[in-house]
């Protein structure tokens, strides 16, 4: 794994579809088809280019998580039924790329090697995928982008 880079980013509101569980039977990707089925039914998309993969809320004891497949909106656009939408907070964040493949092995790095290393702590809040214009699900080595939330 390479160095991730270190970024700030403002303030953003996301509607998606939320998945709460430990992704051991893959709901994640089956909530990545279902949403991609209602993604037209969001309105104001900031770039209807990038989506994104949220995760929150982890529960240490479970092992459960919040995960919403989302688009970026403008904070005052209305939810479409069966959704919901986060803010997210001006945050800083250490940013790792990979693929879907290694999506597990770039969590274990940024998390139990990078950093405990680095001069940086986790930080309270949502962490997030990023997925691109580039990115394609369907080739393997499309890279993607973790955003970790860090303090100096």
């Amino acid at each position: 794994m390479e160095e991730p880079k270190i970024t700030s980013k403002p303030a953003f509101t996301v509607i998606g579809m939320k998945y709460r569980g430990k992704n051991e039977h893959e709901e994640i990707p089956q909530l990545w088809g279902r949403f991609m089925e209602r993604e037209g039914e969001i309105e104001d998309k900031q770039n209807p280019q990038v989506c994104y993969g949220v995760e929150d809320n982890y529960n240490e004891t479970s092992g459960e998580f919040d995960y919403v497949a989302a688009f970026e909106v403008s904070s005052d656009t209305d939810v479409p039924e069966g959704m919901v939408k986060w803010d997210l907070p001006a945050q800083t964040y250490a940013v790792f790329t990979c693929t879907l493949p290694t999506i597990r092995e770039a969590y274990q790095y940024a998390y139990k090697s990078w950093l405990p290393q680095s001069s940086y702590q986790g930080a309270e809040g949502p962490e997030f995928e990023l997925y691109d214009q580039d990115f394609n699900p369907q080739v393997p080595s499309s890279k993607m982008y973790i955003f970790v939330p860090v303090n100096k």
